[in-house]
Parts: structure tokens; C-alpha cells; sequence
């Protein structure tokens, strides 16, 4: 690991004008949304060299996946915190705030940091002549940003895929992959086979790799690439059990046994699909104490009780009522969802629901919109997002249960102006994050 802290290579007298203020380095930032998706890493690498390699500089761990790689992530980045290690976690999309995206031991990114790596990046960009993609960019500022912060060790959240994915340009000192499902057939193919090989390409040779997949197809894909890079394989459904799991004030409690323990533990991340991504960065810790001996099993019980992870079945205590409010946006994490709303939400229960036009969005909706008496749909993303008027002739015409809003926001005020005791909101991260901000704004 190169301990580098150098700038990028910038002939002298060719350095492009650095940005004013970060009002506009954050406008080139966002000019970049238009670029779309480019998979590749040729442009990743050649970027990086510009900028004299910034993710050298500290150990990574990698988390793929369709569904749970973003609470899988935040649980390892809290173990690895507990373990005196200074963090980096690099998660997408952010629900209020773009610093979100970027946290230095459960810290967003302070705006003069993003600032300066802003200014590099631009500069790397300049210099090497290529335009990254935007989801290039904020992985390029993550590695800019954790450089800077002297980090020791950096949790990276795959964006789309793996094989392909602007993150998988280091070399991981575990890949951890959770649940595989079909999404994003446009770029990753239409079967779970062809999906589970693009995450399973975040597995290095040499490496270590643990996977909470259940699903026997893919599975084998990921399997058959591990054995092809010479890369160690645990698999927690195999080797891990959760036993006595039961729903508590502020999320769950169980007990886990895996080959090298036993945890009695506690997640603040409610729903019963999290002891798999809880059993997944368990064993990415343990895997982890070889390189990292401060990783005990105390410093494991203490990280995943200590987990901050927003917006997943996140519980929301108004005077009125709760309203819970989960990202989940397709038909597998709705799936994992729907036993919680049947055994702990109590009737009569309001739903908010808005979700992206590219999901299977008949499918969720005829899943979770027969268990809500009162129905509020919006519409997430102007331009992604799916039209509430196809949403509510699935749900029926009756104007007393349905209401549309154009706005997320107007949608999350409606049902609380309507004061619910029980209220869910779901179907997209993006309406996720507007729903904590009109909350958080009203318990001030």
C-alpha cells in the first residue's frame, strides 16, 4: 500500500483555474449527470494515474450486490470504527445531502474536503483529458476524499455490477456480495446468472470473498469465479446460523454462531431480511482480524449494535403516530418487507409510495398495495421517475383511498397533515430522502 499524499502530475503553467467557491465546483460536478453510463475501467485508470493514484493510499473492502450492500456496508465501516481504525464509507445515492455519500468515521465529508478534492479531480480530468462519467466522479472524489483523511481502511458500495464498476479498481482485502436479484437487465443481462457474474467480478485473485447469496444459480456463478482467481469463498448461508431473532424497540435482536463464533447481537436496522446482512459483515470482519487483530469479538457486538444506516424500515416517532421509512425498490426488497408491515405495522395504515419506471413496478405495487388502507402516490424523479396515474389504476379509482402529489415531498406532508398512526413510506431511495428531510425538518 503506497502511503502517497502527492497532487496529480500537473505540468507547471497548465494547471486549469481552480473553481471559485464550491458552488461551482459542485455545478461542473452535477454538468456531468448527462454523461450517463459508460462501463469500463480503462478511463477509471487512467484518471487515477493523473492523480497519482489516490486509492493506493489506504486497505479497501468492496460490498456488491442487488439488495442489503448498503446495510452491509454501514455494518462492516461500524465494526471497523470499533476497532480504532479511521474509516471511510462510500455508499450511493444520498438520501438529503451529496456529503453523505462520503463519511470519515460516521462523519459526512466536511465541504472544504469535498472542496479540495473537487479541485483535483478537475484538475486530473484536465490534465488526463477525459471527462469521467458522474458516478466516476464521486468514486474518484472517494478515493481523493479517504487519501486526504488519512484513512486506514476504506468500505466501498458498488454502484451497478462489480466487474465493470468504476470501484473495482482496487484490490480489496475482502468482497463481500449480498443477495443477487434482477435488476438493471439493460446492463447487467436478463438472467441471475449473467447478473451474479457481473458482482462476482469484484472477487480478485488471491483475495477473500464472502457471500450471503441464497439463490442456488447464482451461487454457482460466483462459486466457479472464485475458484478461477484462487480467491478463499465463505458463504454465510451455508456457515453461519441465526437463531432466537426477535423484533425490538429500535430494530433486532438475535443470536448468530458462525465457524469462528458465537454473537448475541443487536442491529438498530429493523426487518427480517437483516441478519443475512448482518451474518455478511460479520464474517467479512472476522475474515478481516488476520490483517486488523483489534477486530474482536466484542469490537464485532459493539459495531453492529452501533450501526447508523438511514431510511431502511427506519422508524419515525411523531406525536400522531410512526411513520417508517424504507428504500426498498424492487421486487425482492419489497418481498423482504412485507412480513414486517403485516406483523408490526397496525391498521389503519397510510402508504406513500413513488417508484422509478425502470423497475418491475406492477409487480411491487401488487405486492404492498392491497396491505394499506390509504394510498398517497408521487412521483420520485422528474425524469425516472414512474407516473402516479399507471399506479393508481392499479390501486383503483376509489378517490377516498388514492391520492396523487406531484411533489415527494407534498406527498410525505399530506399523510402527516392526515395525522396516520402507522404510515410507510417506500419505493425509492430518492423518495426515502425526501420523506427523512420533511420528518427531520418537523421534530426540530
Amino acid at each position: 500500500m503506497s502511503a502517497a499524499r502527492r497532487p496529480a502530475r500537473v505540468a507547471r503553467g497548465n494547471e486549469p483555474a481552480p473553481f471559485r467557491n464550491r458552488r461551482a465546483a459542485i455545478r461542473w460536478l452535477d454538468s456531468l449527470q448527462g454523461s450517463g453510463i459508460r462501463p469500463g475501467l480503462d478511463r477509471m485508470r487512467a484518471l487515477l494515474r493523473a492523480m497519482d493514484n489516490p486509492h493506493r493510499a489506504f486497505e479497501t473492502v468492496v460490498v456488491a450486490g442487488t439488495n442489503g450492500k448498503g446495510s452491509t456496508s454501514a455494518t462492516i465501516a461500524s465494526i471497523l470504527l470499533r476497532a480504532g481504525l479511521r474509516t471511510g464509507l462510500y455508499t450511493s445515492p444520498h438520501l438529503v445531502d451529496l456529503r453523505e455519500r462520503w463519511r470519515i468515521d460516521e462523519a459526512d465529508v466536511s465541504p472544504d474536503a469535498l472542496l479540495a478534492a473537487l479541485r483535483e479531480m478537475h484538475v486530473g480530468s484536465r490534465v488526463s483529458g477525459i471527462e469521467p462519467t458522474y458516478f466516476e466522479a464521486l468514486t474518484l472524489l472517494a478515493f481523493l476524499i479517504f487519501r486526504d483523511a488519512k484513512c486506514d481502511v476504506a468500505v466501498l458500495e458498488v454502484g451497478m455490477g462489480g466487474r465493470l464498476d468504476a470501484t473495482n479498481v482496487t484490490r480489496p482485502l475482502v468482497a463481500l456480495i449480498s443477495a443477487v436479484a434482477m435488476d438493471h437487465q439493460e446492463f447487467l443481462g436478463d438472467t441471475i446468472e449473467s447478473i451474479a457474474r457481473e458482482k462476482a467480478g469484484v472477487i480478485h485473485h488471491g483475495t477473500s470473498a464472502v457471500t450471503s447469496v441464497r439463490d442456488a444459480r447464482a451461487l454457482r456463478v460466483i462459486r466457479a469465479r472464485a475458484a478461477r482467481v484462487g480467491a478463499t469463498l465463505a458463504e454465510t448461508s451455508a456457515d453461519c446460523r441465526a437463531s432466537n431473532v426477535r423484533l425490538e424497540k429500535g430494530g433486532l435482536a438475535f443470536r448468530l454462531l458462525t465457524p469462528i463464533g458465537r454473537y448475541e447481537l443487536r442491529t438498530p436496522l429493523a426487518g427480517a431480511h437483516q441478519p443475512d446482512n448482518v451474518a455478511l459483515a460479520v464474517r467479512g470482519a472476522e475474515r478481516l482480524r488476520a490483517r486488523f487483530p483489534s477486530i474482536t469479538r466484542e469490537v464485532i457486538v459493539e459495531g453492529v449494535a452501533s450501526t447508523v444506516w438511514r431510511g431502511r424500515l427506519e422508524s419515525i416517532e411523531l406525536p400522531h403516530g410512526v411513520v417508517w421509512v424504507d428504500g426498498g425498490h424492487n421486487e425482492d426488497a419489497i418481498r423482504a418487507i412485507v412480513p414486517f408491515v403485516e406483523e408490526r405495522i397496525p391498521h389503519p395504515r397510510c402508504l406513500v409510495f413513488g417508484i422509478m419506471r425502470d423497475k418491475d413496478w406492477e409487480t411491487v405495487a401488487s405486492l404492498v398495495f392491497p396491505l394499506f388502507d390509504r394510498i398517497i402516490l408521487t412521483k420520485p424523479d422528474r425524469d425516472r421517475g414512474c407516473d402516479p396515474r399507471a399506479l393508481a389504476r392499479l390501486a383503483g379509482l376509489d378517490r377516498r383511498r388514492v391520492t396523487i402529489r406531484a411533489r415527494p415531498a407534498a406527498a410525505v406532508e399530506l399523510a402527516v397533515e392526515e395525522c396516520w398512526p402507522a404510515t410507510l413510506v417506500c419505493g425509492s431511495l430518492y423518495l426515502a430522502g425526501a420523506a427523512i428531510e420533511v420528518l427531520d425538518g418537523i421534530r426540530r
